[in-house]
């Protein structure tokens, strides 16, 4: 499949800064959801979880749902993870620790020393790279080399993914008249939508609730380190995203792109959230959790977000 032969045109522009607010209520949401997925998998022991399939015809259990929730933030997490957000304040921790930043970094300096402190309590970046590329496949080809022997990379997440958004927002053509699309409308939608619950299904296991919980913790610690006025003036920056820039290019030497990262991100959530709340009734006879505007909303960004990322990376649209 290629995102570039889609009728999706790419509008978000590189220069546009992401909202930090609307970031935080995504990160607040998605860790909603892995509180949620975490409680269950306590109730229904979920470390079994890696051998389940999905059914093909009867309703999705309580476990699935709980899988499929807990992946949804790490979706969002994933796409921080290629902003070098995370990269930025571990690495801006330990700068500050060193004494190395000149100024007062006022409030902060106490959460920057908790962060640090926590440096070995939390997933490190090979930890996390190795968990998002089994979920949701190689961003970089550095990544594979994360993974552990014996697990590989989820290669048919993509297409799957690509599927689903395009389904989601092609619902609606050739419509009866009904806010569901044609049977051929939805039974496309139900298929994409199985086909990508049963590939994750297969990919999650007993630790991604509590993965999910952790990761999305540490993200938004990270998100209100980067949002103190002192910690930006110290790195002569004037916004969270500029002040990762900055680190991350003079200190890790990164250059990565943002705003489309950040909005497939979030767009990604929102979608596969509508997935996991919708599980039990993927029946194309009867599609009973058809999406609202703002699911096919997110379909549309998700793909021009992707579209975005993929001609900033130098590559083809597939």
């Amino acid at each position: 499949m290629s995102v570039a032969n889609r009728e999706v045109e790419r509008r978000i522009p590189d220069e546009t800064p992401p909202d930090a607010i609307g970031l935080l209520a995504a990160i607040a949401n998605g860790l909603s959801l892995a509180e949620s997925a975490h409680a269950t998998a306590r109730s229904f022991a979920l470390n079994e979880l890696g051998q389940i399939e999905l059914p093909d015809i009867a309703p999705a259990s309580a476990d699935d749902q709980a899988q499929i929730r807990a992946i949804a933030p790490l979706y969002l997490a994933a796409q921080l993870e290629e902003t070098g957000l995370l990269s930025a304040v571990e690495a801006l921790s330990g700068l500050a620790i060193s004494g190395a930043i000149q100024g007062d970094l006022g409030a902060a300096a106490h959460h920057i020393e908790n962060f640090w402190q926590g440096r070995n309590d939390r997933f490190h970046e090979k930890e996390r790279r190795a968990l998002f590329t089994r979920l949701f496949g190689v961003e970089h080809p550095e990544d594979a080399a994360y993974l552990p022997a014996k697990a590989g990379a989820n290669a048919s997440f993509e297409n799957l993914m690509i599927d689903l958004a395009e389904s989601l927002y092609k619902l609606d053509e050739q419509s009866l008249g009904g806010r569901y699309g044609n049977i051929h409308a939805q039974n496309r939608l139900a298929m994409a939508a199985r086909m990508l619950a049963e590939n994750l299904l297969h990919r999650g296991g007993g630790m991604t609730a509590f993965a999910a919980k952790e990761i999305l913790t540490t993200i938004q610690e990270a998100v209100r380190i980067l949002q103190q006025v002192p910690v930006q003036r110290a790195f002569g920056a004037r916004s969270m995203w500029s002040a990762v820039r900055v680190i991350t290019t003079r200190y890790l030497h990164l250059n990565r792109e943002t705003s489309a990262l950040v909005a497939r991100g979030k767009s990604g959530l929102v979608i596969l959230t509508w997935l996991a709340e919708c599980l039990p009734h993927l029946d194309p006879i009867n599609l009973q959790a058809a999406p609202d505007e703002h699911v096919v909303g997110a379909a549309i960004e998700w793909l021009q977000a992707s579209l975005s990322i993929r001609e900033a990376m130098g590559q083809p649209g597939g």
